[in-house]
């Protein structure tokens, strides 16, 4: 008799709760994969050769099987007839899969002509093999991943309906884009020794997201034997006439249509976000990396807080169309103004909360639960129409917004620049190979140790004016911009002491002297002693200085922020705060086997208008939404959460 009682796994908050967390990790390794390349954008285009339109396509390979396949609708039919179990674990078996050719492809081994190499190079001759491997690997990898996303969503909506689920979905999303998060984080920090380091990591995950969606199998078999007594709807049964019902529903069309351009303004975004960051701002690379990632941390604290809100209080079509204007403010704030891009990452990530957080829920309500598989591949398919097409469309807009420039430095023209202190006088010349003149350009001048290893000791921006006939000057070593320099080559080299000075809340210095133990990780660690108690147990900003201590001249010189503990203790990593100063006599910049190039960093207005437009396009589609809704009464501004009003 007690046995009859027992609530089912479903109604055990702890379960259900757990079973969230177990599936949305195999979701955050999905993200993970999908964003670990954004990092590396410019990486890929050094190393393999890819032009911005190459790396477009690569990107988009993506979405093929879901826009020409029609795999997100194919696999939410397969997910409603089937099951979760048989198709989930199908699909994230496909992500690994993909996962690890798409790094098999950039890797040393396939490029130094290993496994596959000489038939993929045997066909397509104007696309290098390095490029189709990708693609290929993306193309699995995507072909995995969307249905998974569906099958993740569904699974959602069995445990939660009825429940909490929009803070449920939130949730989901959230846990999904610390993945994404981690990826523009980590990446950056995983390129030594090998910059593909970084891309088998995230294979990594993808293989222990599976084993995650394995045990969650076991759960649901148990769930599907306690509700196995309940009689089916003969309307839960599959029809291809649900296919139907869907496209002429006008509130799945404008909301599909709402999703499409919305990720499509965003997710193709993040892509090139790092490589935007690193060519407008001069940002370094783990520091684009890190900026990038503020749109993902954002959203995993907003998109559950505004789950609950459509739970408890409703307003889901009101949040859709709030969080399309601010996508077109956060865009167009990037294209026409040089404001501090942490303000527009951070509405961007607000944006990316509010619309999410309202919309899948809000498909809940439009869309039965029976077809809610059927609903969400097809608003997949559509979404991945523009996932497919904008990285593309993105790549072809950065070419020809930008003329192309980039001039070689080999061993023997930089010893002549030597021996001219260290000066290099180019000419700009455009894609018609015709001078620029009279012209203010920003140049970014690279210092590579070597032409075999490609390994940049130096780089740095340059702001010039070309004369009448396209001519410029610059010296290197005296950039306006110092974006990153080899400082593990000082610690080798001299005897150095370092100095900490600490900035008070009113800028008043004070100075704090101490020789700092220095560890292989370029860690500077020390303690405060008890007369500098009052800095115990806060974080401080201020500048690390490194000084060459025979000479007693200043070599290195960057802004921080660091944390000391309530016993004193804090550590410093070299080179992650803002570079102030580097004496370029000290980074080898006078080794004579040195190579360089000058190249003209990439111009992304166009590209940020683009995405505006889209956002435009969206709040059009997010007001039709809402309008609509008051007359199909689907009530998108009601709350979720049965009864919350009682």
């Amino acid at each position: 008799m007690v046995e009859t009682i027992k609530k089912k796994l479903n109604e055990r908050k702890f379960v259900r709760w757990s079973v969230l967390i177990l599936v949305s990790f195999t979701m955050a390794t999905n993200y993970y994969f999908y964003d670990a390349l954004a990092p590396l954008a410019d990486l890929i285009r050094i190393n393999l050769g890819f032009s911005s339109a190459d790396y477009g396509f690569f990107i988009a390979a993506y979405s093929v099987p879901n826009v020409f396949l029609a795999m997100a609708v194919i696999g939410g039919i397969i997910l409603d007839r089937v099951g979760i179990r048989i198709t989930g674990f199908s699909f994230v078996f496909l992500m690994g899969l993909g996962g690890a050719i798409t790094a098999y492809g950039a890797s040393d081994t396939f490029l130094s002509g290993g496994p596959g190499y000489a038939f993929f190079d045997s066909f397509l001759t104007a696309y290098s093999p390095a490029l189709k491997v990708m693609s290929l690997g993306f193309f699995i990898f995507g072909l995995g991943a969307e249905t998974s996303i569906v099958v993740l969503s569904k699974v959602v909506v069995k445990w939660f309906k009825g429940k909490e689920l929009a803070m449920a979905l939130g949730l989901n999303l959230a846990i999904g884009r610390l993945g994404a998060a981690l990826a523009l984080t980590l990446s950056p920090r995983l390129v030594h020794p090998e910059w593909t380091t970084a891309i088998w990591f995230g294979v990594l995950l993808l293989w222990i997201g599976l084993l995650a969606f394995i045990i969650y199998m076991f759960v649901d078999r148990k769930l599907d034997r306690q509700a196995k007594i309940e009689v089916k709807d003969p309307e839960d049964d599959f029809r291809w006439s649900d296919l139907k019902d869907l496209v002429t529903n006008k509130s799945v069309i404008y909301i599909t249509l709402l999703c499409v351009t919305f990720y499509s303004a965003v997710f193709p975004f993040i892509k090139f976000a790092p490589d935007l960051l690193m060519n407008k701002f001069s940002m370094a690379r783990h520091v684009a990396g890190d900026v990038t990632s503020y749109l993902m941390y954002g959203t995993i604290l907003l998109t559950p807080l505004f789950g609950w809100i459509c739970d408890y209080k409703g307003k889901s079509a009101t949040l859709m169309y709030l969080g399309s204007a601010l996508l077109i403010i956060a865009h167009m704030m990037f294209a026409v103004t040089n404001i501090e891009p942490r303000i527009p990452i951070i509405l961007l990530g607000i944006a990316f909360s509010l619309v999410p957080a309202a919309m899948w829920p809000a498909v809940a309500k439009i869309v039965r639960e029976s077809k809610l598989g059927t609903a969400y591949g097809f608003m997949f398919t559509v979404q991945n129409l523009g996932l497919f097409a904008f990285p593309i469309i993105i790549g072809l807009v950065v070419d020809a917004s930008n003329p192309y420039y980039r001039t070689n430095v080999d061993t023997m023209q930089y010893q002549e620049v030597q021996e001219q202190n260290m000066r290099f006088s180019g000419k700009y010349i455009d894609r018609k190979e015709e001078p620029v003149s009279d012209t203010e350009i920003i140049l970014t001048a690279v210092v590579f140790r070597d032409s075999i290893s490609g390994e940049i000791i130096w780089r740095e921006s340059h702001q010039v004016k070309t004369d009448e006939k396209g001519a410029y000057q610059i010296e290197f070593g005296k950039g306006d911009v110092l974006i990153n320099a080899d400082f593990g080559q000082i610690v080798d080299t001299i005897d150095y002491r370092a100095k900490v000075e600490i900035f008070d809340k009113d800028d008043q210095v004070k100075v704090y002297n101490n020789d700092l133990n220095y560890d292989e990780n370029l860690n500077f660690v020390s303690r405060m002693d008890s007369k500098h108690s009052e800095y115990f147990g806060g974080r401080h900003r201020g500048s690390l200085i490194i000084y060459d201590d025979e000479k007693d001249k200043r070599v290195w010189e960057e802004t921080i922020r660091f944390h000391v503990d309530d016993k004193g203790e804090f550590d410093i990593l070299l080179g992650y705060g803002r570079i102030v100063y580097a004496d370029r006599d000290y980074f080898g910049l006078n080794f004579r086997e040195h190579e360089a190039e000058i190249i003209k960093p990439l111009d992304y207005t166009n590209p940020m208008l683009v995405f505006a437009v889209l956002g435009l396009f969206g709040l059009v589609f997010a007001f039709l939404l809402k309008r609509e809704d008051k007359t199909s009464g689907y009530g998108l501004e009601l709350p979720n959460k049965e009864n919350s009003t009682k």
